[in-house]
């Protein structure tokens, strides 16, 4: 099971749905389901802004919306500066926003698995 599958199994349809692939993260203006946060942090840095002020100005929306991002932390550290920087960058805001989270889910091999909230019934 994908993440955006397992946020509507839990929540049902979202009205809003910015997938940051192909969003900038400035169209978040309403709740709703957020896909590919960790692309966001790549756009912004590619654009001189700090992500982590960006998003930390914004945790007042942020906090009514579902979040999916991908784990880019895991293996060997890149080369490049900028790569390093967005993992980094992308980590930090993880961090960020699983406090402020009610509920906090790791999708791994299709398999969820709940580190933070009531487990489901």
């Amino acid at each position: 099971m994908g993440k955006r599958t397992y946020a509507i199994k839990l929540y049902g349809k979202f009205e809003h749905v910015y997938n940051l692939d192909e969003d900038s993260p400035e169209s978040i203006k309403k709740p709703g389901l957020i896909i590919n946060i960790d692309s966001g942090v790549k756009n912004l840095l590619s654009n001189g802004v700090n992500p982590s002020e960006f998003f930390i100005s914004r945790l007042d929306i942020l906090t009514q919306c579902v979040i999916t991002g991908c784990e880019i932390g895991s293996g060997v550290v890149p080369i490049d500066a900028f790569s390093r920087q967005w993992r980094d960058e992308t980590g930090k805001l993880y961090q960020i926003l699983a406090e402020k989270a009610d509920t906090v889910d790791r999708i791994f091999a299709g398999l969820p698995l709940r580190l933070k909230g009531e487990k489901n019934s």
